[in-house]
């Protein structure tokens, strides 16, 4: 699928002289990749957006499917005749619709109309085929995720281009939430963010009529971590996050962990890839991003015996609300410290259906010889296992339970369950022989 190309950007109303009256922004030659070797200088513009506009077509060669500009009804829209060619700028009807518009937002108690708004927009469509005016109320921060939402189709996909230059200091702040939200709502593949930098070019030690063309690239290694914690805090998947710091995703690695298998090797691998990374970033989040899924690994790693990798994995998802996963592994941590206590190979069928049979016969053991016990020492411990097991194979199977419903319907009955469960496996695992 071809992404489509979109442009946002927003205008406000430029400066203010001392009679409140708009005279708009101040025209500068707007210079993209500042201080490289590839500077790229857009012709004379008050409004940034034009130049962006030239840069990303000319010298990036980009197609720009939809040009989206975002006002108020007190915003300069007549500045948005240097979109217009200047060899076409001496048209009467431009001159008319742009002295409209200019009049109007010079005038106090008058503002411009969606109907003005929408005669400069078809006028200016003649050398934009694709441009898109719109006024938004400035304080209904909502409108602009409608409005985006409106405009990107749901089946197509997209790499969207902000120009957080103008209008209100606060609208840019409100469309990286809009537009992060919007990833999820629509396929943006990409999100770029630009800033003409009017008044940064003493950093650049450029003249007076010259300024930079900042394109703020750390946008989407942002929004690529945030997403890929949020996704690793959630579920557990560690892939994006890894990939996201050290360019590999270790994909096989997370498949054989879901699968309970013990790929000792790939986990050494990732924590000595890690350390690197925490040993050699110059950036102090991502040290601490690395040390974060460092403690994780090294923990995994510690925990060398199923049984408990299976336990902390069940209160992995417990924590997050991932009630049938955490109630399937706690099950399966209590039959692998089983089989592990009496020396069952955990990793086989047989020996999981041997270790089922060791918890039944110390069961009934309870009764007739309870000092043969390995691991349980009550009948009160028996119970509340028998109570895991009903509610797992109710749960895991859709039927009813052999024990009380609330167990399935009550989820802080079922939260009681499986905390008093949990504290009887760490008293088992305390009670076995495993030297």
């Amino acid at each position: 699928m071809n992404s489509k190309n979109i442009l946002i950007s927003a205008i406000g109303k430029g400066t203010i002289d001392r009679n409140g009256n708009s005279i708009g922004y101040r025209k500068t030659e707007y210079i993209f990749e500042p201080g490289t070797q590839k500077e790229y200088i857009c012709r004379q513009t008050a409004f940034f957006g034009v130049a962006l506009y030239e840069y990303l077509t000319q010298r990036q060669k980009l197609q720009i499917d939809k040009f989206i500009i975002f006002g108020t009804e007190k915003s300069a829209w007549s500045e948005l005749l240097y979109l217009v060619p200047d060899n076409c700028q001496s048209d009467e009807k431009l001159l008319e619709i742009y002295s409209h518009l200019y009049d109007l937002e010079n005038s106090h108690g008058k503002a411009v109309t969606c109907d003005d708004l929408k005669k400069w927009q078809e006028y200016l469509q003649k050398y934009i085929s694709n441009i898109k005016l719109e006024i938004i109320d400035p304080l209904d921060s909502r409108a602009y995720m409608d409005a985006i939402l409106k405009e990107l189709e749901k089946d197509e996909e997209y790499n969207i281009i902000y120009d957080c230059t103008h209008a209100f200091r606060h609208i840019p702040i409100i469309f990286t939430y809009v537009l992060m939200l919007s990833k999820y709502l629509r396929k943006v593949k990409d999100i770029r963010l630009f800033y003409g930098a009017y008044e940064m070019k003493s950093l650049y030690s450029y003249p007076e009529g010259k300024s930079p063309a900042i394109e703020i690239g750390f946008v989407n290694e942002a929004v690529s971590l945030i997403e890929s914690l949020a996704s690793f805090e959630n579920s557990g998947y560690f892939p994006d996050l890894l990939e996201a710091l050290c360019r590999q995703r270790f994909e096989t690695t997370y498949f054989k962990l879901e699968m309970n298998r013990q790929p000792k090797r790939e986990i050494k691998a990732i924590i000595e890839m890690l350390e690197d990374k925490k040993r050699l970033s110059s950036n102090a989040y991502l040290k601490e991003l690395s040390d974060y899924l460092l403690e994780e690994f090294s923990d995994i790693n510690n925990r060398s015996r199923l049984h408990l990798r299976m336990y902390k994995r069940s209160q992995f998802f417990f924590e997050r609300n991932q009630y049938l996963k955490a109630l399937v592994l706690l099950y399966e941590s209590f039959i692998i410290l089983f089989a592990d206590v009496y020396r069952f190979n955990n990793m086989d069928y047989d020996s999981r259906e041997k270790s089922r049979k060791k918890v039944l016969d110390e069961i009934e053991n309870l009764d007739k010889n309870p000092s043969l016990n390995k691991l349980f020492k009550s009948k009160d411990e028996a119970k509340l296992f028998k109570t895991l097991e009903y509610v797992r194979n109710a749960a895991v199977h859709g039927s009813a339970p052999r024990c009380d419903q609330n167990y399935l319907e009550n989820i802080d009955q079922f939260k009681q369950l499986f905390s008093s469960a949990s504290n009887l496996f760490e008293r088992l695992v305390q009670r076995a022989d495993l030297s």
